[in-house]
């Protein structure tokens, strides 16, 4: 099983100081959510860290997403979502049924003792890569539209 992030869409009345046990209650059965393969979001990092954002547990704000733990998305970081993601639809839509990204680079031992560094790669399927990156924008316009904010669970 791939490491995934989470992403809920929230009323403006969610109460954080009782989000391990919302997400505990809701994590399955919630509608309004999307999820991402970690592959996606670590491609994807550098250019999300330009979402500005909110850290419940530092009660800071700031940029990006919290990769191991939660972060709360409102308006503005909402806006800059979609204008990220919508861009980084059109470059998918060239991208052939099937390609590959970056992944870790690891430490790879041989029988011997001997080993190497090598860069790993991620297998994607376009349309699977463009249907979670659609469902995330579709969050963020609710959120938007609607004066809601979106919760992110990382792993």
């Amino acid at each position: 099983m791939s490491l995934t992030h989470e992403f809920f869409l929230v009323s403006i009345e969610f109460e954080l100081k009782d989000r391990y046990e919302w997400y505990s209650i809701n994590r399955y059965s919630w509608e309004d959510k999307a999820v991402l393969s970690d592959d996606i979001i670590q491609y994807m990092m550098d250019f999300l860290n330009w979402m500005p954002s909110y850290n419940p547990e530092t009660k800071e704000s700031g940029n990006g997403l919290n990769y191991h733990g939660l972060t709360v998305i409102h308006k503005i970081g909402a806006e800059k979502l979609i204008s990220v993601l919508d861009k980084w639809l059109k470059l998918i839509d060239e991208a052939p049924e099937t390609f590959s990204l970056r992944g870790d680079t690891i430490w790879k031992e041989e029988e011997n003792g001997e080993g190497f560094w090598e860069q790993t790669r991620n297998k994607m399927k376009r349309e699977k890569m463009q249907s979670e990156l659609n469902q995330l924008i579709g969050l963020a316009v609710k959120a938007i539209n609607n004066n809601q904010f979106i919760i992110h669970y990382g792993i």
